[in-house]
């Protein structure tokens, strides 16, 4: 790890001596080479790392140079940003309020005092490993594993996603007719077995088996924590299944009410709830009360760890899972690391090492996975034997086979850019779906991705470059997919529990990440060394921010804030004083007493990433204007849904002005953050003025923005936008803007209040469109026309959403010819009556999706020529409009050549 801290310090030295060299006027040379003694020291390093197990003396050397390179990051990175503030002019005020890591201040004589002595202890720690026998290694970024482009072609053509379990063919058979019961009263199945013998995996697969997703019309899955308590679990399912109350107002209902209404939902509709991870028999009796016993034809489907706990929750719904016998075993590797080669003679040579490697795993799914994405890295038979020969030293064990040693192996093998990407995940909780977006950027905001990277021919963003870093950890089996987003990019990931146990594990050890609950307060009150990374988690409902030392923490880099969108904690007006070298804050559901960002956050000048998404502030401050180095800000503040429903009242009785709203203001600032490359505004918001955004060069997302908001010379084009979310839309100031991004592959317009009586009367013509658009959504936009005509001539468009209103009409047409790429179809709450399909329409159409159109008799008949489509999706809509697709109904001829065909919620006339 202290190779990767020592090469991201290297990368963002050179970065500033290229584009701030201006800055370090008098200390430029003694910074370069301090950057060659780092470099000379990481061929060392390499070999260093993988001793440390070797010697208490090895392992206190590198955690030394490690923090060498922390320090001399931050007084060089300190030193320019501080200099090229001062040259900037219009700071200064700012700058003399922002106290210098250094008492004395911040001078050329110091600095340059500073960086002697780090050198010195460099090239004293460096004697020290050469004197111990620890040789230089050939430095190559993106480690040994990295450099055949032949074997990373083909391990991009096989996938390790988590539906690769083999053995359990016969349990998930069981388990889907189980479920598919149509038997009244309660009805629980169970999956037990220790952990890593993949429980989630196959309860996913029942979760999203085509029978299961055919039989029940709502779902609710939950994770169950070692610390249970009712209250969120219930909250949780309720929000995921259909319910007269909206998600603010869950967490106002009495327990009696919340209890009342999650049995009333699964008595009148049938309902999947999965329950992942219970751990005691306690924690199934305190959440029992909130399943319905009788008249009920919905199930529970639960896991656990403790046989014990399955068998009470029901004896004749247990499917214990064991581990897998040699043959099976031998297949999952084969599936993860060897049966996707081409190669047959290496194929066979691999076979035979493997016969031998999965051994030492034990028959368990997560060693054998994990394992086996190690392999699939490795391209040679040297490769191969190097790999059998670790797993023979470090895993054997007569008695006790430890899960943790294939674990560590394959954290060890891990390229050193993507050692600290690996780690970094451990700041989130147990079972946490985590938005790749934020985590990315994240990534970005610490300095783990560098400025520009190639590949194949062209300049890839920072967010494409860590993007293939969290394939390659989903490769390797170290990160599992969660959701997949719509154009292919990962949506959310997550890690195993052990494999997050084992990242917790070695981050604390690295002491590169350290957390702050209830819990770990008592049990760390003191920490060793510098803290650099802080992670408060709580489940357990305790306001205890008020405990933490936030003094202690001047060196940190990372604050992250995860707590439960309905968990309220409170920070001090003055908390984030000391914090002056901070890049990333994650004020998720962020809270005070005075609903304001505290005014020290206008002092974080190194601050390269800031998210304030769901937070209850009442208004976006000025001085963020202050954070010129923000790449990444999210203001989508929380805005409560009865907040609408007071606007619908106010605009139409007393027609009031749409500004008038008290709505979160937002000052014109941006024009000084030029290095933004992502903003999200509020979804509703007001200025004084206008903003001004031509200084934003960079921006790659802008989301929110209400075009009559925003001034733009009419020279100036956002030509990285990738990604636009247009509100509050007139139609020559939408047009306007979109005229503006040439580049934007997503789009979506919306009106974010849904005003009554305003509408769009059609959209801007197809050569409007930006030409590379791939996705676009509309929603509640009103428009008179259809807009078929003129979406369908979208030559890239891949997946179309019209959602809630965003048409008012009654008919719709699809010609022969129109929307050759489209692959993914959403129609939701239209007052369509017609919709016609033209043979030769949306030759590519995989996906359909019809929700709550309840004015639409039938399909298309045109859809029988799309033979394209694989899955057609119907939800809310009438019984007698499912009853004519159902085998022998009216319109069944016309999909009948479709794969899957699934139901929800369609019971009613």
């Amino acid at each position: 790890m202290a190779e990767a801290v020592v090469y991201g310090v290297v990368t963002r030295i050179g970065d500033l001596l290229v584009q701030e060299g201006k800055f370090l006027s008098g200390v430029s040379n003694q910074v370069e080479m301090l950057q060659t003694e780092l470099n000379l020291m990481q061929g060392l390093l390499k070999d260093a790392d993988a001793r440390q197990d070797e010697s208490e003396t090895v392992r206190q050397w590198v955690a030394e140079i490690r923090d060498l390179a922390y320090d001399a990051d931050d007084i060089i990175a300190t030193y320019a940003l501080t200099v090229g503030s001062r040259k900037g002019g219009g700071v200064q005020k700012v700058l003399k309020r922002c106290s210098c890591i250094f008492d004395e201040g911040i001078t050329v004589h110091r600095v340059g005092s500073k960086i002697e002595d780090i050198k010195e202890k460099i090239y004293s720690l460096k004697t020290s490993f050469e004197g111990f026998g620890i040789k230089e290694s050939i430095i190559q970024e993106g480690g040994s594993s990295s450099s055949n482009e032949k074997g990373r072609e083909e391990r991009e053509t096989f996938s390790h996603l988590e539906d690769d379990l083999v053995g359990f063919d016969d349990i998930l058979k069981k388990l889907v007719e189980f479920l598919l019961k149509e038997e009244k009263g309660k009805e629980v199945a169970s999956i037990c077995g220790m952990g890593g013998l993949g429980k989630t995996t196959l309860a996913k697969m029942v979760y999203n088996d085509t029978r299961v997703k055919q039989h029940f019309d709502c779902f609710a899955w939950v994770c169950i924590t070692q610390q249970c308590q009712k209250r969120p679990v219930w909250e949780e399912i309720l929000i995921s299944l259909p319910s007269k109350y909206q998600r603010n107002k869950i967490k106002e209902l009495s327990n009696a009410d919340l209890v009342n209404e999650l049995r009333q939902v699964q008595q009148t509709q049938k309902c999947l709830v999965v329950l992942d991870d219970i751990w005691e028999i306690e924690d199934w009796r305190i959440l029992y009360e909130a399943f319905p016993v009788n008249d009920t034809r919905s199930k529970i489907l639960l896991t656990s760890r403790k046989n014990d706990v399955a068998s009470h929750a029901n004896p004749r719904g247990v499917h214990k899972l064991e581990c897998l016998n040699h043959a099976d075993s031998l297949e999952l590797l084969e599936k993860k690391a060897i049966s996707w080669r081409s190669d047959s003679e290496a194929k066979t040579y691999m076979k035979r090492l493997g016969k031998e490697m999965i051994e030492y795993c034990g028959g368990l799914p997560l060693a054998i996975t994990v394992l086996g994405g190690l392999l699939a890295t490795k391209q040679t038979r040297e490769e191969w034997e190097d790999v059998h020969k670790h797993v023979k030293s470090y895993l054997h064990e007569q008695q006790n086979f430890q899960v943790n040693k294939v674990l560590a192996l394959s954290y060890n093998d891990l390229p050193f850019h993507l050692k600290p990407c690996f780690l970094y995940l451990g700041h989130f909780p147990e079972d946490f779906e985590i938005t790749t977006k934020e985590l990315i950027r994240m990534w970005m905001g610490e300095g783990f991705i560098s400025q520009v990277q190639h590949r194949g021919g062209r300049e890839d963003t920072m967010d494409d470059v860590g993007d293939r870093y969290l394939r390659e950890l989903v490769q390797r089996c170290m990160v599992l997919v969660g959701k997949e987003g719509s154009l292919g990019r990962i949506k959310t990931c997550r890690m195993h529990d052990l494999m997050r146990d084992f990242c917790v594990s070695k981050a604390q050890d690295e002491n590169f990440l350290h957390f702050t609950n209830a819990l770990s307060m008592k049990q760390h009150e003191a920490q060793i060394g510098k803290v650099r990374r802080l992670a408060i988690i709580s489940k357990s409902g305790d306001n205890f921010i008020e405990g933490i030392k936030f003094n202690e923490y001047p060196y940190l880099r990372s604050l992250l804030h995860l707590l439960p969108w309905n968990q309220e904690s409170y920070f001090k007006e003055s908390r984030f004083k000391k914090f002056k070298l901070v890049r990333v804050l994650h004020l998720e559901n962020f809270n005070n007493h005075i609903r304001k960002l505290p005014k020290d956050t206008g002092s974080l000048i190194h601050l390269r990433y800031l998210s304030l998404k769901g937070s209850r502030i009442n208004e976006v401050p000025s001085f963020i204007g202050n954070l010129r180095c923000l790449e990444t800000l999210d203001l989508r503040i929380d805005f409560e849904v009865s907040c609408c429903i007071l606007i619908f009242v106010v605009l139409i009785v007393r027609k009031t002005s749409l500004y008038s709203i008290s709505f979160p203001r937002v000052p014109n600032v941006f024009k000084y953050m030029k290095q933004l490359k992502h903003l999200y505004l509020p979804h509703v918001y007001r200025v004084r003025g206008k903003l001004e955004l031509a200084n934003l060069s960079y921006l790659q997302t802008l989301v929110n923005v209400q075009p009559k908001t925003i001034q733009i010379p009419t020279w100036f084009e956002f030509n990285r936008l990738r990604v636009l979310k247009v509100g509050n839309n007139t139609q020559d100031a939408m047009q306007m803007l979109i005229s503006k991004c040439p580049l934007v592959e997503k789009l979506k317009l919306y009106d974010p209040i849904a005003k009554p009586f305003h509408r769009i009367e059609k959209l801007p013509e197809a050569h409007q469109f930006p030409p590379n658009l791939a996705k676009l959504t509309l929603s509640n936009t009103r428009l008179g026309e259809d807009p078929m005509p003129t979406l369908e001539k979208l030559p890239n468009l891949k997946i179309l959403c019209l959602e809630s209103w965003c048409f008012i009409g009654k008919d719709m047409v699809c010609s022969e010819g129109g929307f050759p790429l489209l692959q993914y179809l959403l129609l939701d709450y239209l007052f369509l009556e017609e919709w016609r399909v033209e043979e030769g329409a949306m030759p590519s159409l995989c996906h359909l999706t019809i929700v709550h159109c309840k004015e639409l008799k039938t399909i298309p008949d045109g859809l029988r020529f799309v033979t394209s489509l694989r899955e057609l999706e119907i939800r809310y809509m009438p019984k007698p409009f499912k009853d004519r697709l159902d085998e022998g109904g009216l319109d069944f001829d016309k999909v009948k050549h479709v794969p899957s065909l699934v139901f929800q919620n369609c019971d009613r006339e």
